[in-house]
């Protein structure tokens, strides 16, 4: 059982849609789409996009709002957690 972290920033939602579907080829058992600061809309899209594109292969298994620090700044992100059913 491996888990991979995505950082969403300022790459293509379509981008990202390949490296998910790419992880999950691979064998990768959970995804975890990270957005930070105003990238946190964009981490949504892009959970959106996957649930639309893989339709009932994708199970969401958490969500997490919060805030930690980076850079020696604290940051609010997102942090939604994905797996695929098989």
């Amino acid at each position: 059982m491996s888990e991979r972290v995505i950082i969403v920033g300022k790459k293509g939602i379509s981008n990202y849609l390949i490296d998910v579907a790419i992880m999950f080829q691979e064998g990768v058992s959970s995804v975890v789409i990270k957005g930070y600061g105003h990238f946190i809309s964009k981490a949504v899209d892009l959970y959106n996009a996957i649930t639309s594109k893989m339709k009932e292969s994708i199970k969401l298994d958490s969500v997490v709002i919060g805030s930690e620090p980076v850079a020696g700044k604290m940051k609010t992100y997102i942090a939604i957690k994905i797996s695929r059913k098989y």
